[in-house]
Protein backbone atom coordinates (compact mmCIF):
# COMPACT_ATOMS: atom_id res chain seq x y z
CA UNK A 1 0.00 0.00 0.00
CA UNK A 2 1.33 3.30 -0.68
CA UNK A 3 1.62 5.89 2.06
CA UNK A 4 1.72 10.05 1.47
CA UNK A 5 2.52 12.86 2.94
CA UNK A 6 0.62 15.83 2.81
CA UNK A 7 0.81 19.68 2.67
CA UNK A 8 -2.29 22.17 2.79
CA UNK A 9 -1.21 25.53 1.06
CA UNK A 10 -3.62 28.76 1.35
CA UNK A 11 -2.47 31.32 -1.33
CA UNK A 12 -3.76 34.78 -1.34
CA UNK A 13 -3.21 37.66 -4.60
CA UNK A 14 -1.33 34.53 -6.19
CA UNK A 15 1.02 33.96 -3.37
CA UNK A 16 1.41 31.27 -1.23
CA UNK A 17 0.94 32.43 2.80
CA UNK A 18 0.58 29.64 4.96
CA UNK A 19 1.92 25.87 4.45
CA UNK A 20 0.01 23.38 7.16
CA UNK A 21 -0.35 26.37 8.97
CA UNK A 22 2.92 27.91 9.23
CA UNK A 23 3.76 31.46 7.32
CA UNK A 24 5.64 31.08 4.37
CA UNK A 25 6.96 34.56 4.08
CA UNK A 26 10.97 34.98 4.63
CA UNK A 27 9.44 38.41 6.26
CA UNK A 28 7.59 37.84 9.20
CA UNK A 29 4.19 39.09 9.37
CA UNK A 30 5.15 40.59 13.28
CA UNK A 31 8.30 42.59 11.84
CA UNK A 32 6.44 44.37 8.95
CA UNK A 33 3.31 45.52 7.42
CA UNK A 34 0.98 43.73 5.67
CA UNK A 35 1.87 44.56 1.86
CA UNK A 36 5.84 43.77 2.72
CA UNK A 37 5.07 40.34 4.45
CA UNK A 38 3.04 39.59 1.71
CA UNK A 39 5.54 40.29 -1.13
CA UNK A 40 8.02 38.05 0.75
CA UNK A 41 5.78 34.89 0.22
CA UNK A 42 6.68 32.43 -2.83
CA UNK A 43 4.26 33.19 -5.74
CA UNK A 44 2.21 30.18 -6.32
CA UNK A 45 3.80 29.29 -9.80
CA UNK A 46 7.32 29.65 -8.34
CA UNK A 47 6.63 27.45 -4.72
CA UNK A 48 4.77 24.95 -6.97
CA UNK A 49 7.78 24.34 -9.69
CA UNK A 50 9.98 24.12 -6.88
CA UNK A 51 7.56 21.77 -4.70
CA UNK A 52 7.43 19.90 -7.68
CA UNK A 53 11.27 19.22 -7.87
CA UNK A 54 10.55 17.46 -4.69
CA UNK A 55 8.29 15.23 -5.58
CA UNK A 56 5.02 16.89 -4.57
CA UNK A 57 2.39 16.89 -6.84
CA UNK A 58 -0.84 19.28 -6.60
CA UNK A 59 -3.96 16.74 -6.20
CA UNK A 60 -7.01 19.67 -5.74
CA UNK A 61 -7.66 23.46 -5.48
CA UNK A 62 -10.30 24.72 -4.06
CA UNK A 63 -11.76 28.93 -3.40
CA UNK A 64 -12.67 30.32 -0.35
CA UNK A 65 -14.07 33.67 -0.24
CA UNK A 66 -13.80 35.05 3.23
CA UNK A 67 -14.55 38.64 2.41
CA UNK A 68 -15.11 40.80 -0.66
CA UNK A 69 -11.15 41.82 -0.09
CA UNK A 70 -10.29 38.72 0.81
CA UNK A 71 -9.95 35.42 -1.76
CA UNK A 72 -7.93 32.41 -0.40
CA UNK A 73 -7.10 29.73 -2.57
CA UNK A 74 -6.40 26.39 -0.79
CA UNK A 75 -3.90 23.76 -2.84
CA UNK A 76 -3.68 20.52 -1.74
CA UNK A 77 -0.14 18.41 -2.28
CA UNK A 78 1.03 15.01 -1.64
CA UNK A 79 4.04 12.99 -2.28
CA UNK A 80 5.04 9.62 -1.66
CA UNK A 81 6.88 8.72 1.46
Amino acid sequence: MEQYEYRVCQAQHSRVTFVNGQWAGEVSRADADAPQALSSCPEVWDYLNEVGAEGWSLVASTTRIETAEQVVDVLYLRKRC
